[in-house]
């Protein structure tokens, strides 16, 4: 069935506490104190300070010289290490990030002078506690990165393993995983999209600190996701003010071309404006007691695509405002609150081969309140307890003038749309959730140290309430008789609106334990329980013109998950300098319920699709018959969740000081996955041969032809045993931190990804989705022809550089470098004579990866200049030059039917080369 929603347009962003132990939100300080022989120092004072806490943090080694340093924000920090009959030892510029754990050994000189002992940077990079493998953008690369400021999207596709589905896309797949199979979190907190697997939080760039992609190992805290977490930090106050406004612009003036008249018919890309103001302000209310940090960001973003007449552009407004409050109660205890709204307007260009009447305007708005309390109960436990949510107000409306239900009409010969809005509709997205965590450091327990963290989740997301409606879609082609003459036929599908709905609910609970066996060897434990339940709310009835009738439908359950997931791994220190580390990992890892597989076909008002003729002149169908049923869908009894098996290997190697080599084996065995099947129709095996189009190969295969009634079938969500993945990725990754002026990161990702994801069906495109989000696959059972094989987010071979560089007189330069190969993409026939309501289109080859979109090679660039005004003020010019060598690859095609003239034709064209100009004032 042809099922849809308009999707929720979104942003939140949430906040984070000085005091916080959750290692997501924040990062980790530990390390063994020794004497010159290598003896272990119980009893050495270890004092932190950095400028993003309050006042001095202290620790005392225990009987095995360990000390640690938890929910540090993101930053730079100060370690002072003191024991009597001891030099004192100072370690400055003391690196920590988002998510990850770094040990801070260190080793003092026996001495009977005051003396003390300072030493500047030399943050490891290597970590040694955990078996996680993940990418941390600092803020001098945030800050500093030539991108599109396309919130943090621009940011996490730099990370070895990311591969976004194209330009500009909001959905990334993560070693082969499906694009809604990941989570994200803003400040801790998940925000993904319970309906759609998405991204709803879309935080301004400049208001990031630092980014973590945590592509595979995710501890038990995380559940509900078996792709990548993808961690934002937002920036914060201290006690100091500071801030920034930024300038960027882009014109027509400003902007290249990569495709001939050939490719985009005399209409190359056309920039009609790009305005873009951010300010951002931070500061203390009172001192070491309340921060606050506010952003807005204000963007006029208008273009016209290749291929688009240029008077036709897009244009989007955009407005995102950010608020976040610290306030140390009392030492120990924080409150944290925050606020977002993200508002805004939309008015979409037309697709290159689509009329001006076939696009709307779309509006959206989604206020985010969040409030979390950290507490420090004693030097080792730390208690959390957080809520939050999301409320989003979506609508997509024809433009003033023109009805909602207008035809929309597709003449086969020209390969052109023309009539209305392809479909419509309101929507309520929301997710609300609420956590409490503790974390509890038992020493010389059970063998070891442990660092136990553990906690209960709760969520509800989803839809409650939602409009929709395809408008009616009709095919035109000319016919010529036997007698020479020609006329115009038209046939195609009468579609009705309906209200749709779909809620998730979910209690999770998590045990991790990171359990230090001896200072080379470190397990990481855990076990994570969830119970997650799919649900439809109560649906009004509603007329063919989408209006209440005042009637309803009752709320239903549909099925409940209750599953286990466990996770082990070790990562043991080949030298005992911490330089050189292996690696190991085994987790299973849960799908989370995506309520648009069932809120946006089965949670709909009952409605009826009818198939026929259509009279031209009268404007109606004639006797048609119905093709498909609301009511004849259903989730099938034994629907299961579906999981992947995650393993993982790797080794790192500290080369020098700020430079790190990491080598990674990755395996995922997804199973489970979803399909529709037809429980009552009867079928036969047919023979076809392949015969359409230039590149027919003349071999014959089998399909399907409906012996039964087509108004008879039924359809179920199952999981068919040939839905699965295997996946293999090798990933060798060097990063260069800051220091010295300058940073770099550098890997190659070989992907080799097989199997059957319910997207194979659709365009090169399509971002590779895991779930039947919107997706009626396997309801023709030719959907199954030839349609395993690589999957569609595969790109077998990628390889990224990242680059900033300080130069004298205040200059800065900065590239980003991608290359990846094009995804792969297969020919389509439509067979005629199977007995369905219309020809079903049929993968003619199988999905091998040698017919493939061109690869993409994109380079970034930027060049900037500081001027310093007087003290903390500097002014900031720079130039981004995008798309420096002027790709012009097409990352998508017009059709790939193969009688279609329109086949194999390109569309979606990278961006042409542009220069983004900028300003920036901060003090």
């Amino acid at each position: 069935m042809r099922e849809g929603c308009a999707a929720t347009l979104g942003l939140a962003v949430l906040l984070t506490a000085q005091a916080s132990f959750a290692q997501r939100i924040t990062g980790s300080l530990v390390g063994t104190v020794r004497d010159p022989s290598g003896a272990v120092l119980p009893g050495v004072s270890v004092a932190l300070r950095g400028e993003k806490i309050v006042g001095t943090q202290s620790s005392v080694t225990n009987d095995s010289g360990f000390y640690r340093f938890i929910g540090l924000p993101p930053g730079s920090y100060e370690l002072r290490f003191q024991l009597s009959g001891f030099a004192t030892l100072r370690r400055e510029a003391v690196r920590v990030s988002v998510g990850a754990t770094t040990e801070i050994d260190a080793e003092l000189k026996l001495t009977e002078l005051a003396e003390e002992v300072t030493v500047v940077g030399d943050t490891p990079v290597v970590d040694t506690q955990t078996n996680q493998v993940s990418t941390h953008f600092d803020k001098d690369w945030v800050r500093n990165a030539p991108i599109a400021r396309f919130s943090f999207f621009d940011l996490i596709n730099a990370a070895p393993g990311v591969s976004r589905s194209w330009s500009g896309s909001t959905i990334s797949t993560v070693f082969g995983s499906g694009g809604d199979e990941n989570s994200y979190q803003i400040d801790g907190t998940d925000l993904t999209s319970s309906f759609g697997g998405t991204a709803v939080p879309w935080p301004n760039p400049d208001a990031i600190e630092e980014v973590e992609v945590l592509s595979l190992g995710a501890p038990a805290e995380y559940g509900n996701a078996s792709g990548a977490v993808f961690n934002v930090a937002v920036r914060q106050g201290t006690n100091q003010f500071h801030g920034d406004l930024n300038l960027n612009l882009q014109t027509d003036g400003l902007t290249g071309r990569n495709t001939t008249d050939e490719q985009d018919d005399g209409f190359p890309f056309h920039r009609e404006k790009y305005h873009d103001a951010s300010v951002q302000l931070a500061g203390k209310v009172l001192k070491d007691k309340l921060w606050f940090f506010a952003s807005y960001q204000y963007v006029r973003d208008y273009k016209a695509p290749a291929l688009v007449d240029p008077s036709l552009y897009n244009r989007d407004h955009i407005n995102r405002v950010f608020g976040k409050l610290n306030w140390q109660i009392e030492p120990g205890h924080t409150l944290a609150f925050g606020y977002h709204d993200d508002f805004g307007v939309s008015y979409p260009a037309p697709f290159p081969n689509a009329s001006p009447s076939n696009v709307g305007v779309g509006h959206y708005k989604n206020p985010t309140p969040n409030l979390m309390y950290t507490g420090v109960l004693s030097g080792k436990t730390v208690v959390e307890a957080r809520v939050s949510g999301f409320f989003g107000d979506f609508s997509y409306e024809p433009l003033e003038g023109r009805p909602r239900n207008e035809p929309v009409f597709y003449d086969l010969d020209t390969a052109q749309y023309s009539g209305g809005l392809f479909s419509w509709g309101t929507s309520n997205e929301f997710r609300q959730g609420a956590t409490v965590k503790v974390s509890h450091f038992a020493d010389e327990f059970l063998g070891g140290s442990h660092d136990f963290r553990f906690g209960v989740q709760a969520f509800r997301g989803g839809v409650d309430q939602a409009l929709f409606g395809y408008n009616d879609l009709i095919y035109t082609y000319t016919y010529t008789d036997s007698d020479g003459m020609s006329r115009q036929v038209a046939y195609g599908y009468d579609y009705q609106p309906y209200s749709y709905g779909g809620t998730a609910t979910g209690v999770g609970a998590f045990l991790d334990d990171t359990f230090r066996v001896s200072d080379r060897l470190t397990l990481n434990l855990g076990l994570r329980y969830d119970h997650n339940r799919a649900r439809i709310p109560e649906l009004p009835l509603i007329d063919q013109e989408g209006n209440p009738t005042g009637e309803s439908i009752p709320s239903r359950s549909l099925y409940t998950w209750d599953v286990l997931a466990p996770r082990v791994g070790f990562n043991l220190k080949l030298t005992r300098d911490g330089r050189t580390a292996l690696r190991a990992h085994y987790g299973r890892y849960y799908r989370a319920i995506t309520a648009g597989e069932y809120g946006a076909n089965i949670g709909v008002s009952p409605q009826v699709t009818l198939a026929g003729v259509y009279d031209l002149t009268a404007g109606v169908f004639v006797d048609p018959v119905a093709s498909e049923r609301s009511e004849n869908l259903a989730v099938g009894p034994n629907y299961r969740n579906a999981y992947t098996d995650q393993f993982t290997a790797g080794l790192e190697r500290q080369l020098r000081p700020d430079l790190g080599l990491g080598v990674h084996y990755v395996y995922k065995r997804g199973r489970n996955l979803a399909a529709w099947q037809d429980v009552r129709g009867a079928y036969e095996d047919a023979i076809y041969v392949d015969d359409q189009g230039e590149d027919a190969t003349g071999q014959s295969f089998v399909v399907k032809r409906l012996l039964s009634d087509p108004a008879d079938r039924f359809f179920e969500q199952t999981n068919p045993p040939q839905m699965k993945t295997d996946i293999h990725a090798v990933s060798a990754e060097v990063t260069k931190r800051m220091s010295g002026g300058w940073q770099a990161g550098a890997s190659y990702t070989y992907l080799h990804a097989r199997g059957l994801q319910p997207s194979n069906k659709d365009g090169p495109r399509d971002p590779g989705f895991a779930s039947l989000l919107f997706s009626d696959f396997g309801q023709n059972p030719n959907d199954f022809v030839n349609a395993s094989g690589r999957l569609v987010a595969e790109r077998p071979h990628a390889v990224k550089l990242q680059l900033v560089a300080e130069l004298p007189f205040g200059f800065l330069v900065g590239a980003n470098y991608s290359y990846q190969t094009g995804r792969n993409w297969v020919r389509l026939v439509r067979v005629t004579g199977l007995g369905f309501p219309s020809a079903p289109i049929v993968q003619a080859e199988e999905r091998d990866g040698e017919r493939r979109l061109p690869s993409l090679s994109l380079l970034d660039l930027r060049l900037q200049k500081t001027f310093t005004l007087g003290g903390r003020v500097r002014v900031v010019l720079l130039g981004d030059l995008l798309n420096a060598f002027n790709e012009d690859a097409p990352e998508g095609l017009l059709s790939r039917i193969a009688t279609s003239p329109d086949y194999g034709v390109g569309r979606s064209f990278v961006l042409p080369r542009r220069l983004m100009l900028g300003a920036k004032l901060t003090f």
